[in-house]
């Protein structure tokens, strides 16, 4: 088996200035130049950062899971929206939807279904996209 390496250059804009020289002088004082210290972070870097990354979508569909029972008993026919891995709120026409995320401007991703009737399909929310 061979594996093919191919090496790429970098560069890197709005680096603090210090913060580059401190590196800099570490990876002279242990033998390595710029590029060798750089790939042994990159790789230090990728091995602790294995866990997954918990995005807006990951939160909502944990809560929309751990609730959904409660929410066809609670809230059967009625329209829920969870963005932030919450509730944000609940209402009667799709019409009210865009007004409940309006208030959540930092949501880029959004559940919107109605517990009871809605098959399970997901779309993103675009801040303003949703066409009434």
């Amino acid at each position: 088996m061979v594996i093919l390496v191919t090496k790429v250059t970098l560069v890197a804009r709005n680096v603090d200035e210090t913060l580059y020289r401190r590196f800099k002088a570490e990876a002279v004082k242990r033998g390595l130049n710029v590029s060798q210290a750089l790939e042994d972070s990159m790789r230090l870097w990728l091995a602790r950062n294995r866990n997954p990354v918990n995005t807006e979508a990951e939160k909502n569909n944990l809560f929309y899971n751990s609730v959904r029972s409660q929410l066809v008993k609670k809230y059967a026919g009625k329209y829920v929206v969870i963005a932030g891995g919450k509730l944000v709120g609940t209402c009667n026409s799709i019409k009210e939807v865009k007004s409940i995320l309006d208030k959540v401007p930092e949501a880029r991703h959004a559940i919107v279904t109605r517990p009871g009737v809605d098959k399970r399909e997901e779309f993103e929310w675009w801040g303003g996209s949703l066409e009434l």
